[in-house]
Parts: structure tokens; C-alpha cells; sequence
């Protein structure tokens, strides 16, 4: 088997929801992350969807997604013995995540200055609402919030009704995205100096930088960008880019000048093709066709002319046709039509892994990324809570089943 980048490193995983897909980027690169759970199972078990609708921590198809190549050991960071077993681990180990709140880890001897004592090359990635300093660092926070307070929810939904959260928890992802860049860059560091250090990552800060041409738009024009749901600012008018279609929906741009001349003038000899009312076929030169040259009535006609005719298609026909004709089309894709697409398919995306306790297999992206000389793939499914209790207490910090036994009564692990 091929190594992966980050063979032979540990991280220890603290992370409820705001950080678990951080632990499964580094695990899938090959770090040796343990997630440290409350004895009884991580609260994030309890997020939604599970496994035939039957809500159980170990049926949770959230924490299966986002906990794929981790260990799991239960702990009580809020105990004196499950501190010192910590501390012990930490001695061991290259990473440490965590989303808990600024400060809470120091109010236990656990914060980063603390474990760098324990450890002068650990790494600590804090992800957190806010941030570790600031006005807001103690306010608590979540995918919504973080949303609504960077810009990003405002943008969101129809322009007739109130703002909509998006589907996937993207902030989250794209916030851990950041936080293992973070980390790995800090790794690279210690490994020419020998050093570790803490990396601070803000969930509103990375929302934040999803905005920027909002931000621009009001730096220098004073214009705030409004929901537009279906249609697109580019320029002088708001053209529709999403449209209906005979089984569902396709993205194309309608755009003026250069940038939306060749898909303009493909279209517009399609509609002809098709019989269909063309008022496109009106104009004599796409490359300087500006929006700001024609009226809103106009314009309404043009659109009108254009739902009629992807209404007489289905999304195979202008996928298939489109990418002939070169109209730069895209079917949206449900997750069912994302399952069977051949592009994916075809670069071995998919994995099917093995669930035996739940006597089932479950199919997961392979990977993030590519690389010619290692295999940073996904290769198993998440553990269950204390799965590996007994590798990791028994057999590597020696303690014996007695001790082990005590700890567990006493709530500890």
C-alpha cells in the first residue's frame, strides 16, 4: 500500500460538528486521528439523518460522514485522571483539534501553553465561532449564525421573502477546509524549526471571505447586493441563470459582450432549430451586445424566449446537445444523478465501505484530491464510541484491566 502524505503523524480530535470534517481531511492524509469522546458518545452523534430513520448514536449517517478513518476513545477532560490521561496521550501525539469555547481548555490545564509544556512540538487548531480574542471570542456560535453575521445569509433566497440558510453546513466545511491548511502549513514550520504552535480559525472569518465582491460593491458603489434567488447582477441588468426545464433544471448564463457571445449565438441558432419564437435572432452582433442598450421590456421578451425553450428539453438533451452545440449549459444534479455520474465514476470517486455491526455498506467519497505518488484515500468507516479504548489505555499506556475497570466506574473514560 502507498503511503500517504502525513504517514506516522497522530492528532487528537476534540471537535464536536464545527470541526469533525478538519479530523477527516488530516485522517485521510494519513494522520492517526483519535477522537476523544465524552464516556457515552460525542453529542454530534445525535445530528440527523441516521440509518433507516432509527435515531441511535451509532446510526448517525452525519457522524459516519464526517468521522471516516478515526479512532474513537471515550474521556472525561473534566476529570484530574482524565486530564493526566490526556496529558499523556498529548506526549504522544503531533496535533491536537478542538472547537470548545476560548478559554475553556485553559480553565482546565489543557490550553495550548499548558500542552506545549507537555509537548514544545504540538500543534493546537482552534476552530471556533469568532475566533480566540476579540468582542465575540466567548459568544457561542453555529453554521447559522456564522452566516448571518459574515454577509453570507443576506445574499441567500428569494428577494421577496425572508433570507434562507444553505443546505450543506458549507461554512463548517469550508472553515475546516482552512484549519487543516492551517495546520498542515504549521506543521511544515515545525518541522524546520522543531516548534509547534496554536492556529486560530474563525468560522465568521472564513465565511466573511466568501463575500467579497459584496464587499467590493459597497466599498466603492455604495450598492448593497441583494437576493436575487434565480438571476445573476453581471453589468448594467439581473439576467436569469438558473432555468426550468422538462425534468428539472440547468445553469446557463445569460450574459452580454464577449463573455456570453458564442453561448448567445448557440442558443439562439438552437431556438431556431427548434421553431420556436426567436426575438435573440434580432441581434446582429453578440460581442457587443450590452444589456444597457436594450429595455427591461426587451430584455423580458429575450427570457421569456429562453424558459419556453428549455422547457421543450430535457436536461439529458441539453447536456448532450448543449455540449455540441457549445451553449455552456449544466444540468443541477441531485444527489441520486450525482451518485451515477460517469465523470466521477470514471476518476474511482466513490467507495463503498463496510458497516458489519450495522450489516450494511455505505458508499463515501474516496478522496479530496489526487496525487501521482501517494494515496490519500478514505478506508474506513467511522468508529464507534470507545472502539479503541482498549488499544490505546491498555496496550499503549499500559494500564491493566483492573485500572481500566475503576475508570470506567468512576465516569472517567
Amino acid at each position: 500500500m502507498a503511503d500517504t502524505l502525513l504517514s506516522g503523524f497522530r492528532a487528537l480530535d476534540l471537535t464536536d460538528e464545527k470541526g469533525s470534517a478538519c479530523g477527516k481531511i488530516m485522517s485521510s492524509l494519513g494522520v492517526e486521528t483519535i477522537k476523544v469522546e465524552k464516556p457515552g458518545g460525542d453529542p454530534a452523534r445525535a445530528i440527523p439523518p441516521f440509518l433507516h430513520d432509527e435515531p441511535d448514536p451509532e446510526k448517525s449517517l452525519h457522524w459516519s460522514a464526517f468521522n471516516t478513518d478515526k479512532k474513537s476513545i471515550t474521556l472525561n477532560l473534566e476529570s484530574n485522571q482524565g486530564q493526566e490521561l490526556f496529558r499523556r496521550l498529548v506526549e504522544k501525539s503531533d496535533f491536537v483539534l478542538e472547537s470548545f469555547t476560548p478559554g475553556y481548555l485553559d480553565s482546565l490545564g489543557l490550553g495550548y501553553e499548558a500542552l506545549a509544556r507537555v509537548n514544545p512540538r504540538i500543534i493546537v487548531t482552534s476552530i471556533t465561532p469568532f475566533g480566540q480574542k476579540g468582542p465575540y471570542a466567548q459568544y457561542k456560535g453555529s453554521e447559522l449564525i456564522a452566516s448571518a453575521m459574515s454577509g453570507v445569509l443576506v445574499t441567500n433566497g428569494d428577494p421577496d421573502r425572508p433570507p434562507v440558510r444553505e443546505g450543506p453546513d458549507s461554512i463548517y466545511f469550508r472553515s475546516d477546509a482552512a484549519a487543516a491548511l492551517g495546520t498542515v502549513i504549521a506543521h511544515y514550520h515545525r518541522e524546520m524549526t522543531g516548534q509547534g504552535q496554536q492556529v486560530d480559525v474563525s468560522l465568521q472569518e472564513v465565511a466573511v471571505s466568501r463575500t467579497s465582491s459584496n464587499l467590493v460593491a459597497w466599498e466603492f458603489d455604495k450598492r448593497l447586493i441583494k437576493r436575487n434567488a434565480t438571476i445573476r447582477t453581471v453589468g448594467a441588468r439581473a439576467t436569469q441563470w438558473l432555468w426550468q426545464c422538462k425534468d428539472g433544471y440547468v445553469f446557463w448564463p445569460y450574459m452580454g459582450g464577449k463573455g456570453g457571445s458564442r453561448g448567445n449565438r448557440a442558443l439562439s441558432q438552437w431556438i431556431d432549430d427548434d421553431g420556436l419564437d426567436n426575438p435573440l435572432k434580432k441581434v446582429t452582433n453578440w460581442e457587443e451586445f450590452d444589456f444597457a442598450a436594450i429595455s427591461r421590456e426587451e430584455l423580458d421578451v429575450h427570457q421569456e424566449a429562453i424558459r419556453n425553450f428549455f422547457m421543450n428539453h430535457t436536461r439529458k438533451e441539453i447536456a448532450e446537445e448543449g455540449f455540441r452545440r457549445k451553449i455552456n449549459a449544466a444540468v443541477v444534479n441531485s444527489p441520486a444523478d450525482v451518485l451515477e455520474d460517469p465523470q466521477l465514476r470514471a476518476r474511482s470517486y466513490w467507495v463503498d465501505l463496510e458497516h458489519p455491526e450495522l450489516d450494511t455498506r455505505l458508499t463515501y467519497p474516496r478522496h479530496f484530491f489526487l496525487c501521482n505518488q501517494t494515496e490519500n484515500f478514505v478506508r474506513q468507516r467511522a468508529p464507534l464510541i470507545g472502539e479503541d479504548n482498549l488499544d490505546i489505555y491498555a496496550d499503549e499506556l499500559g494500564l491493566s484491566g483492573a485500572e481500566i475497570k475503576a475508570l470506567k466506574e468512576a465516569g472517567v473514560i
